[in-house]
């Protein structure tokens, strides 16, 4: 047995998808015409500032580098003038070390007219009272008495 079904009428989808209730729209703020070299002119102030800016710093940066330069000269001669000092330093130590040694001190002597003994001689200390005073003329020749 069959049983009846009712014939349903084809339904139609509406226009609009998920029709919702219409809201009002938010409130805009009024909009104001600006004129396009207003934004220009903008532009090209902030670059020029911009320019500005980079060239200040790398002006300041060339001047400090040249401050930095020229106390590197400085030093570089003040360290020449140092090694030429410790060049005479080290060449009058030389000098002194040989007018102190034996044979500096001989040559020293021969050259002052002294001439070496014979023989090695000891000097013994001399007693006190054991020498007479010395009379007449200045034993080293001047003539004249103390």
């Amino acid at each position: 047995m069959a049983t009846a079904q009712p014939v349903l009428a084809p339904r139609i989808a509406p226009s609009t998808p998920g029709a919702r209730p219409l809201k009002a729209a938010p409130r805009r703020a009024p909009l104001q015409v600006v004129r396009p070299d207003t934004r220009i002119r903008t532009a090209g102030a902030i670059g020029t500032t911009v320019l500005l800016i980079i060239f200040t710093t790398l002006f300041v940066l060339a001047a400090v580098h040249a401050v930095l330069v020229q106390g590197q000269a400085q030093i570089d001669a003040i360290n020449a003038q140092n090694v030429v000092l410790e060049t005479t330093v080290t060449k009058a130590r030389a000098s002194l070390a040989a007018a102190d040694s034996p044979e500096g001190l001989a040559a020293q002597a021969a050259a002052a007219g002294l001439v070496e003994s014979g023989s090695l001689v000891m000097l013994m200390p001399v007693a006190d009272g054991a020498l007479a005073t010395p009379t007449g003329a200045d034993p080293f020749g001047s003539g004249v008495d103390r």
